[in-house]
This record gives structure tokens, sequence and C-alpha cells, in this order.
């Protein structure tokens, strides 16, 4: 789940980022993605993911979905599921009929997708690397990011690749320290979409013989 999670944090849509530009042109790119995003009050978004390990050749892909609404949000990959409502976080693993209830506030901020917007708002240089056409005739713009202090992070680049025309990211790449990557590609993204309240929260009724446990 924490290698899920960079995507959100690293690049869905990276906000007020501009402060710490020193590039002119991915600056413009992340501006308009700034001015896009200020309109969003929710959103669902299908991605799938890759981990890649240079050292031991592993290569995993798996799909996940993705609900945010303000401060609550629901993520499925693979086998768990973790629903947040703002006040309580569960954490429910399908394999082992076992969920986890924890205090959102204990999370690192990082790993909190309705921080989308605002988790990236310093510490942040960019640069623009190329703009052209992908395989389907669409125009892709490649920017890279860096984080000003890395030695507070496990990764030292974040290669994003943003549709020209939608201003919407379609791919985020997170380099880490170690060696190994993770590609996380937009299948897609539906912004301002109805979501009801009731998707995140955990209803113990609807999983039999859940086993439970209470780590607040």
């Amino acid at each position: 789940m924490r290698t899920f999670l960079p995507f959100l944090a690293a690049g869905l849509l990276l906000v007020n980022i501009a402060a710490a530009q020193d590039d002119p042109k991915s600056k413009a790119v992340l501006d308009k993605l700034v001015a896009k995003s200020k309109g969003y009050s929710s959103f669902e978004a299908d991605f799938t993911s890759r981990l890649y390990s240079k050292s031991s050749k592993l290569d995993v892909k798996q799909d996940g979905t993705m609900k945010v609404k303000g401060k609550k949000f629901r993520l499925q990959l693979d086998k768990n599921t973790v629903i947040n409502d703002g006040a309580t976080m569960w954490t429910y693993n399908k394999e082992a009929n076992e969920v986890s209830i924890n205090d959102p506030k204990e999370m690192d901020q990082e790993l909190d997708p309705s921080k989308l917007f605002t988790m990236y708002e310093t510490g942040f240089k960019s640069q623009f690397v190329s703009e052209g056409p992908d395989a389907a005739g669409v125009v892709m713009q490649v920017l890279k990011l860096f984080p000003i202090d890395p030695a507070k992070k496990p990764y030292h680049t974040v290669v994003m690749t943003v549709d020209k025309a939608k201003v919407e990211p379609k791919s985020i790449q997170v380099q880490y320290k170690d060696g190994n990557e993770v590609t996380y590609t937009l299948k897609r993204f539906a912004p301002n979409v109805e979501l009801a309240d009731g998707l995140f929260t955990f209803d113990k009724a609807k999983f039999p013989g859940v086993e439970v446990n209470d780590l607040r």
C-alpha cells in the first residue's frame, strides 16, 4: 500500500509547487494543473501500478481505484481496501477477512490522498524534459520533479507525463534511492462526481465473520 500512495502524493496533481520552480516551461505546465484542480470538490480514478526492482528483477503489476471527497477517501488495491471518513480509518484485507481500525491522525501525511492538492505546496524543483505525441498521437509533456531536501525522502526523482490537451497527468514514475521504480498509469479520472457518504465508512454487517483489530 505504501508503494501505491506516493502516486497520489507525487503527481496526480501538485498544488502551488511553482514556488520551488527553476524551469519556466515546467512551471507553466504545473500552473495549468493547479488552476484546473481548484475546481475539484471530489474525484474518482482507476489506475494501474507497476513495481520494478532492478536488483531482484521483481516485476509486479496490479490495478487500483480511488474515490476522494473532501477529507474522506476510499482506496482499493488488490486485496486491500482503505476507508477513511475523516475521523476513523479502516484497512480491510479480503484474503484474511480482517479489518484494522486506526486514527487517521496517526497516518503519514504523504500517504493521505485527501491531501493530494496541498501536501506538495513546497519542497520541489522541476525540469521540463520533452513534448511530443505518444503512440496514439496524443501530445504528452514530460516533467521531472526533484525534492529540495532529498535526505528526507525515500525517492530522488518523480517523472510525470501530462496530457497537454486535457491538462491531466497520464503517468507517474517514482524513482527510489534503493533502485526500485514504481510507475502509475491513470486509466480514468473523473472530477466532481457524486459520491455517497456511505462509501467512506466500513459496515461490519456486510462482512460476516470479519476479525476486527481496533488499534486506536
